[in-house]
């Protein structure tokens, strides 16, 4: 059996050329046996669609702060209570500095305020974004607060750089 069998996590999905990736993370999550629920960002949903997220996890994804289907209008707050892990992935160099500064405008980054879950991040971006002072620094902080850092690893890029920025395979993140 599984060590995440049974184990609720929300899967944040942020806005990068990465997030297509995220489809075959949910998959392996799922075949795990976790319970899987997904919360895009609105970039994110440029990359890849709700309607595939959601088909792969059989729950709706969350995709707004101010939800009027949610219970209450309160769903952040149900999220964040229900989810034992939340894993972002990918988590571009604008989720890293949301998290460090405790900017909650979109709800990803509100659930991740509200949560008591461990948060583990697979960063993915730029290699001169990963490189630059601010990411290193908002990398550090979030090391420092407890918060598990997956990767990046090296290679190509989308742009076509090489350097570390590229998110870890879904395979090396469920291990």
């Amino acid at each position: 059996m599984s060590f995440l069998s049974g184990k609720n996590i929300l899967l944040g999905i942020s806005g990068g050329i990465a997030a297509y990736k995220s489809a075959e993370l949910l998959r392996l999550l799922v075949k795990q046996g976790a319970n899987v629920r997904v919360c895009m960002t609105a970039s994110a949903q440029e990359f890849i669609t709700p309607l595939t997220m959601q088909a792969l996890s059989g729950n709706p994804v969350h995709t707004t702060l101010l939800d009027p289907q949610a219970e209450l209008g309160m769903g952040h707050i149900e999220l964040a209570r229900w989810a034992e892990v939340i894993l972002i992935a990918p988590a571009t160099a604008n989720t890293l500095a949301r998290l460090t500064w405790g900017i909650a405008d979109d709800l990803l980054s509100t659930v991740c305020l509200a949560s008591t879950a461990r948060l583990i991040i697979a960063p993915a971006m730029n290699q001169q974004m990963w490189k630059n002072v601010a990411t290193q620094h908002n990398v550090h902080t979030l090391k420092e607060r407890g918060v598990t850092v997956l990767g990046p690893a090296e290679g190509v890029q989308a742009c076509g750089d090489t350097g570390f920025g590229r998110m870890l395979e879904p395979a090396d993140i469920v291990r």
